[in-house]
């Protein structure tokens, strides 16, 4: 087995029924070192709830998928496939080229973690972020509401030890309040209703220091899209899941009710040409972001939020 949940880590994770502490359940397996559970449980204080950890992975979510809503369980039921597709695959994943990293590069930098980071990472998928951070920071904790992806992440791991792999769904999570430096997820707009990114924000609100940074991506309803009068809900024609296009006003209006301070701009320049032209992709991307009004054209949007509003975080305690 690749890992497990780390024991540190164990402390920062609440019981999604009541918001008390988990202790780990005495007949867990734990690793050789005794630094991380293999198999065993999570155990409520209060409620005495139990979550499993099965092959290092801690589930949250377990029975409780059908508490879902049915947009949530169609894009469960489409990630989950997916992640079976993908760990039969040969070759490089979807994101690993230059309009990929045209929106990594600028993510990461915007976290910017340090060693001591402890990073809460909402949907990690198969470890695109994942993966690079555990390289660069103390802890990352990665949650998703895909087993699958969850168990393709657990195959990649290697040899970082620093990563807890969570099963969750984000209206639930309850972590240890100010016990995180950095929040990072990635495209939001996915996420089917106001309601989900609102319990989004407040999870990241509670979860961060004070002096945290909150990072995230959401899809751009920037001027290509508006010139070719493509509609702000839809779908993604491969697969049906729900997407949201965002405007710059939109995003910076709901993170604002959460967090004092907020910036959002757009990032990852997919200009067609430029692969067959061998023109350096990402280079271009980086330099088009700084440019007003060209910088319209993205795909995405970043924000970068700081400084949680006190009355949000404790909402999500409560």
């Amino acid at each position: 087995m690749a890992g497990g949940v780390p024991i540190p880590l164990i402390q920062v994770f609440h019981c999604i029924n009541d918001g008390h502490i988990l202790r780990l359940d005495r007949d867990s397996r734990l690793s050789g070192d005794r630094r991380m559970v293999l198999q065993g449980a999570l155990v409520c204080a209060a409620c005495h709830r139990t979550f499993p950890i099965v092959d290092g992975i801690l589930n949250l979510l377990n029975d409780r998928v059908l508490d879902l809503d049915e947009e949530s369980r169609y894009e469960l039921a489409v990630r989950d496939q997916r992640a079976v597709n993908a760990a039969r695959a040969k070759g490089a994943a979807w994101y690993d080229n230059e309009c990929g990293r045209a929106e990594f590069i600028p993510t990461v930098h915007a976290l910017s973690v340090e060693p001591d980071t402890t990073v809460l990472e909402l949907g990690c998928g198969d470890g695109r972020y994942t993966l690079p951070l555990a390289g660069q920071c103390q802890w990352v904790i990665a949650v998703d509401f895909s087993l699958e992806s969850l168990r393709n992440l657990q195959r990649r791991r290697q040899e970082h030890r620093n990563i807890a792999l969570v099963c969750a769904d984000i209206t639930t999570l309850r972590i240890m309040p100010k016990s995180c430096d950095r929040v990072l997820a990635t495209l939001v707009s996915n996420l089917p209703s106001p309601i989900h990114r609102e319990a989004m924000f407040l999870l990241a609100a509670s979860a961060m220091k004070t002096d945290g940074r909150f990072v995230f991506s959401t899809h751009f309803h920037g001027l290509w899209r508006q010139l070719t009068f493509q509609s702000q809900a839809g779908r993604y024609e491969e697969s049906d899941i729900y997407r949201y296009y965002f405007t710059m006003r939109e995003c910076h209006d709901e993170v604002r009710k959460y967090f004092s301070a907020v910036t959002v701009r757009p990032i990852q320049f997919c200009l067609p040409l430029a692969g067959m032209l061998g023109l350096p992709l990402t280079k271009i991307s980086r330099i088009l972001e700084g440019i007003p009004i060209v910088n319209l054209f993205g795909q995405l949007l970043l924000c970068t939020a700081e400084q949680p509003i006190q009355d949000a975080s404790q909402r999500q305690c409560s």
